[in-house]
Protein backbone atom coordinates (compact mmCIF):
# COMPACT_ATOMS: atom_id res chain seq x y z
CA UNK A 1 0.00 0.00 0.00
CA UNK A 2 3.16 2.32 0.15
CA UNK A 3 2.30 3.07 -3.88
CA UNK A 4 -0.30 5.37 -4.74
CA UNK A 5 -3.17 3.99 -7.37
CA UNK A 6 -3.27 4.75 -10.74
CA UNK A 7 -6.17 7.38 -10.08
CA UNK A 8 -4.54 9.19 -7.16
CA UNK A 9 -1.73 9.66 -9.03
CA UNK A 10 -3.27 10.91 -12.27
CA UNK A 11 -5.05 13.38 -10.56
CA UNK A 12 -2.00 14.80 -8.85
CA UNK A 13 -0.57 14.73 -12.48
CA UNK A 14 -3.54 16.71 -13.46
CA UNK A 15 -3.12 18.76 -10.80
CA UNK A 16 0.38 19.83 -11.30
CA UNK A 17 0.04 19.83 -14.79
CA UNK A 18 -2.70 22.58 -14.61
CA UNK A 19 -1.08 24.60 -12.38
CA UNK A 20 1.88 24.54 -14.69
CA UNK A 21 -0.31 25.03 -18.01
CA UNK A 22 -1.74 28.29 -15.72
CA UNK A 23 1.89 29.53 -14.82
CA UNK A 24 3.33 29.25 -18.57
CA UNK A 25 0.76 28.48 -21.25
CA UNK A 26 1.24 25.62 -23.23
CA UNK A 27 2.63 23.17 -20.85
CA UNK A 28 4.39 20.00 -21.80
CA UNK A 29 2.74 16.92 -20.92
CA UNK A 30 5.71 14.90 -20.88
CA UNK A 31 8.13 16.21 -18.81
CA UNK A 32 12.13 14.85 -18.70
CA UNK A 33 11.15 11.42 -17.43
CA UNK A 34 11.52 8.67 -19.57
CA UNK A 35 9.76 6.26 -16.80
CA UNK A 36 7.20 4.36 -18.81
CA UNK A 37 4.80 4.54 -15.45
CA UNK A 38 5.20 8.19 -15.11
CA UNK A 39 4.73 8.63 -19.07
CA UNK A 40 1.44 6.92 -18.54
CA UNK A 41 0.56 8.87 -15.91
CA UNK A 42 0.97 12.31 -17.37
CA UNK A 43 -1.02 11.23 -20.22
CA UNK A 44 -3.93 9.97 -18.28
CA UNK A 45 -4.03 13.41 -16.12
CA UNK A 46 -3.94 15.60 -18.85
CA UNK A 47 -6.72 13.43 -20.28
CA UNK A 48 -8.42 13.85 -17.02
CA UNK A 49 -8.13 18.09 -17.94
CA UNK A 50 -9.31 17.56 -21.36
CA UNK A 51 -12.38 15.81 -20.19
CA UNK A 52 -13.18 18.00 -17.80
CA UNK A 53 -12.57 21.07 -19.78
CA UNK A 54 -10.61 22.26 -17.65
CA UNK A 55 -7.34 22.76 -20.63
CA UNK A 56 -7.34 21.32 -24.81
CA UNK A 57 -4.37 20.35 -26.27
CA UNK A 58 -2.61 22.96 -28.02
CA UNK A 59 -0.68 20.82 -30.68
CA UNK A 60 -1.93 18.25 -33.17
CA UNK A 61 0.40 15.74 -31.36
CA UNK A 62 -1.54 16.66 -27.86
CA UNK A 63 1.85 16.85 -25.82
CA UNK A 64 0.58 20.22 -24.75
CA UNK A 65 -2.12 21.19 -23.05
CA UNK A 66 -3.52 24.75 -22.64
CA UNK A 67 -6.12 26.42 -19.84
CA UNK A 68 -9.49 26.88 -21.11
CA UNK A 69 -10.88 29.87 -19.03
CA UNK A 70 -12.64 27.67 -16.53
CA UNK A 71 -9.25 26.04 -16.16
CA UNK A 72 -7.69 29.70 -15.47
CA UNK A 73 -10.31 29.95 -12.10
CA UNK A 74 -9.70 26.53 -10.87
CA UNK A 75 -6.21 26.70 -11.13
CA UNK A 76 -6.39 29.91 -9.01
CA UNK A 77 -9.15 28.56 -6.56
CA UNK A 78 -7.13 24.98 -5.24
CA UNK A 79 -6.27 23.92 -9.15
CA UNK A 80 -8.06 19.99 -10.49
CA UNK A 81 -8.21 19.00 -6.48
CA UNK A 82 -10.40 22.27 -5.78
CA UNK A 83 -12.29 21.10 -9.01
CA UNK A 84 -13.07 17.98 -7.65
CA UNK A 85 -14.16 18.59 -4.56
CA UNK A 86 -16.83 21.39 -5.67
CA UNK A 87 -20.51 19.98 -5.66
CA UNK A 88 -21.86 19.37 -8.65
CA UNK A 89 -24.26 21.58 -10.52
CA UNK A 90 -27.09 19.51 -10.48
CA UNK A 91 -29.38 17.51 -12.33
CA UNK A 92 -30.94 19.22 -15.10
CA UNK A 93 -27.73 21.32 -16.30
CA UNK A 94 -26.45 24.61 -16.24
CA UNK A 95 -26.70 25.05 -12.84
CA UNK A 96 -30.55 24.02 -11.79
CA UNK A 97 -29.22 23.37 -7.95
CA UNK A 98 -31.77 25.65 -5.71
CA UNK A 99 -34.17 26.53 -7.65
CA UNK A 100 -37.59 26.66 -7.29
CA UNK A 101 -39.86 24.32 -8.52
CA UNK A 102 -42.93 26.94 -8.49
CA UNK A 103 -40.50 29.46 -10.41
CA UNK A 104 -39.70 27.00 -12.76
CA UNK A 105 -43.66 26.04 -13.55
CA UNK A 106 -43.97 29.81 -13.85
CA UNK A 107 -41.38 30.05 -16.50
CA UNK A 108 -42.50 27.21 -18.67
CA UNK A 109 -46.02 28.59 -18.51
CA UNK A 110 -44.29 31.97 -19.94
CA UNK A 111 -42.40 30.51 -22.32
CA UNK A 112 -44.95 28.97 -24.00
CA UNK A 113 -46.93 31.88 -23.99
CA UNK A 114 -44.11 33.28 -25.93
CA UNK A 115 -43.65 30.55 -28.38
CA UNK A 116 -48.30 31.11 -28.95
CA UNK A 117 -47.54 34.50 -29.35
CA UNK A 118 -44.70 34.23 -31.54
CA UNK A 119 -46.68 31.66 -33.96
CA UNK A 120 -49.96 34.46 -33.78
CA UNK A 121 -47.97 36.74 -35.00
CA UNK A 122 -46.53 34.87 -37.10
CA UNK A 123 -49.72 33.76 -38.86
CA UNK A 124 -50.81 37.34 -38.54
CA UNK A 125 -47.75 37.98 -40.73
CA UNK A 126 -48.16 35.98 -43.77
CA UNK A 127 -52.00 36.53 -43.72
CA UNK A 128 -50.86 39.87 -44.16
CA UNK A 129 -48.50 38.74 -47.07
CA UNK A 130 -50.85 36.97 -48.68
CA UNK A 131 -53.18 39.72 -48.34
CA UNK A 132 -50.64 42.01 -50.30
CA UNK A 133 -50.59 39.38 -53.13
CA UNK A 134 -54.02 39.15 -53.72
CA UNK A 135 -54.05 43.32 -54.00
CA UNK A 136 -51.49 43.33 -56.69
CA UNK A 137 -52.96 40.58 -58.83
CA UNK A 138 -56.33 42.17 -58.85
CA UNK A 139 -54.62 45.61 -59.39
CA UNK A 140 -52.79 43.80 -62.03
CA UNK A 141 -55.20 42.34 -63.85
CA UNK A 142 -58.31 44.54 -63.47
CA UNK A 143 -56.69 47.74 -62.28
CA UNK A 144 -57.64 49.36 -66.17
CA UNK A 145 -61.55 48.02 -65.72
CA UNK A 146 -62.16 49.67 -61.84
CA UNK A 147 -60.30 52.78 -62.85
CA UNK A 148 -62.84 54.09 -65.83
Amino acid sequence: MDAPSDEVSAEAAAHDLLERCYRAPPADIFGADDDAVALETAKLGADLLVGARLATFADEGRTQVMPTPAGRYWALHGGYLGYLKEEPAGRGGGGARGRNPELEEMRMALMKRRLDTFWFSFGLSLAGFVFSLVSLAVALFYGDKLLR
